[in-house]
């Protein structure tokens, strides 16, 4: 235990096997006027002053105060520890000051402890509070920080509460990110052998560690950290308890091993529970996609994600419109994929790429809205000026716009951009055919079917006619 206030600690030592004398402990408090020495020089002094720290005391010495006498005792005529030196603020012209020493008594750990400053400072190990409940407090408060300290109060929890599933847990899970896979294999099978609770924890904490190493390639993977096994693992766990987490688990496991129906069975499980979410529908929208399924049936629970959310939407809701879109523009509905484009514009204003307005320009000359097409291909531009088919594709809407002359200065500056983009030579071609320049729209068609485009062949074959 530690007190910052009155810069006291209480350590535990280990003391080898000599044998060690100790000062005895004062039972009752000192009084004013009382005799005592102070050590080492067991020098007489005397208590001038006493007032109240709490339930004990705190005390003014006789003696002046000087350097380095901090954390020594001070002892009554029978040798007995009444207080310790506290450290002086000043030590001009100042007297000592000494703290009860039965405060020390109630000095213990708490959970919250383990982010004290004081004790990251001093990087002595902290004894786990004896209340388990408390030392599983402390124990997560340490993993969750960058406290280097932490594997060893696991392995402390390990030993002082051998029965309790927890110390495992956070121990095996240490290891497995160090890549110690056997070490953390080991003490997975410890946990399930010694402790008598939480056991279904544990195999769905081995079921996680195996899934991550499986699919992150680790390499040298010892035997049994298969993605087989984390599947026996986290069934295991479903049926000594069968949680939502665990099913969602399972479902990860047979995703992985390609084993979709089954994956999309469980994933849909889960959706009707409270771990209800549009990031399950995702993952459900995934396996059936692998199936092949119809677009009317990845629609549904494109929507179902999105159903997850409440208007006006948050940026959490923003991937999920993006997918429904891609779902709505492949089943040929253009107008809905755009709306679904707007609101994800609105949720990610400032983080938008080229490619967005790019492929939302796309929908819209689908759909004749040309004016917000040329918006967007502008737009994409003025993000992207060195992409010559957004200067191809500017050229194409001006052109249907009869802006012809605009539109050969953009394939001018796509053709600038890469000379061998053959689009842009065949747009170009278009556009100086519908300018009467049949001999410059022959040698850019041309060019365009030297670099390999096919369509430029039957526009040649149109203008010699």
């Amino acid at each position: 235990g530690f007190n910052a206030t009155y810069d006291i600690a209480k350590l535990k030592v280990a003391t080898g096997k000599k044998k060690n004398t100790f000062l005895p402990i004062a039972v009752e408090a000192a009084e004013k006027g009382q005799t005592v020495y102070l050590l080492p020089k067991a020098e007489a002094d005397a208590i001038k002053e006493t007032e109240k720290a709490g339930s004990y005391n705190y005390y003014t010495l006789g003696s002046m105060a000087t350097p380095g006498l901090a954390g020594n005792p001070v002892v009554d005529e029978q040798g007995a520890v009444v207080a310790i030196v506290q450290t002086p603020l000043v030590t001009d012209k100042a007297p000592n000051y000494a703290l009860d020493i039965r405060w020390a008594g109630q000095l213990s750990i708490r959970a919250m402890d383990i982010n004290s400053s004081e004790v990251r400072n001093c990087r002595i190990p902290l004894l786990l509070p004896s209340d388990e409940s408390q030392a599983v407090s402390f124990l997560y408060l340490a993993s969750a920080s960058d406290n280097e300290l932490k594997a060893t109060y696991a392995e402390d929890f390990v030993r002082k509460f051998p029965e309790s599933g927890t110390g495992y847990i956070q121990k095996a899970e240490m290891e497995a990110g160090r890549h110690e896979y056997e070490a953390a294999y080991r003490t997975y099978e410890e946990g399930l052998e010694r402790a008598k609770t939480q056991k279904d924890e544990l195999l769905y904490a081995r079921s996680r560690s195996l899934y991550n190493a499986v699919v992150q390639h680790q390499e040298n993977l010892p035997a049994g950290w298969t993605m087989e096994q984390a599947l026996k693992d986290v069934t295991a766990a479903k049926e000594i308890n069968p949680l939502p987490l665990y099913t969602l688990q399972e479902a990860h496991t047979l995703f992985v091993l390609k084993r979709y129906e089954e994956a999309y069975q469980r994933y849909m499980e889960v959706t009707q529970t409270k771990m209800r979410s549009a990031e399950v529908f995702l993952y459900a929208w995934q396996c059936r996609q692998n199936l092949k399924a119809t677009d009317e049936e990845l629609l549904a629970l494109n929507d179902s994600a999105v159903a997850c959310f409440t208007k006006p939407y948050n940026a959490e809701a923003a991937p999920y419109l993006l997918l429904r879109s891609n779902t709505l523009g492949e089943m040929g509905r253009l107008r809905e994929a755009i709306n679904d484009l707007n609101d994800y514009e609105h949720l990610m204003q400032g983080q938008l790429t080229a490619q967005f307005y790019y492929k939302r320009e796309q929908l819209e000359s689908r759909t004749r809205m040309l004016g917000q097409a040329v918006n967007d291909i502008h737009k994409a531009i003025s993000l992207d000026a060195d992409e010559p088919i957004y200067h191809a594709e500017l050229a194409a809407l001006l052109f249907r716009l009869n802006d012809i002359d605009n539109a050969i200065k953009e394939c001018q500056k796509a053709i600038g951009l890469d000379a061998e983009f053959p689009d842009a030579y065949r747009l170009m071609g278009i556009c100086l055919r519908e300018k009467g320049d049949k001999e410059g729209a022959r040698r850019n068609l041309q060019k365009a079917i030297e670099l390999g485009d096919k369509l430029s062949a039957g526009i040649l074959e149109k203008l010699e006619n």
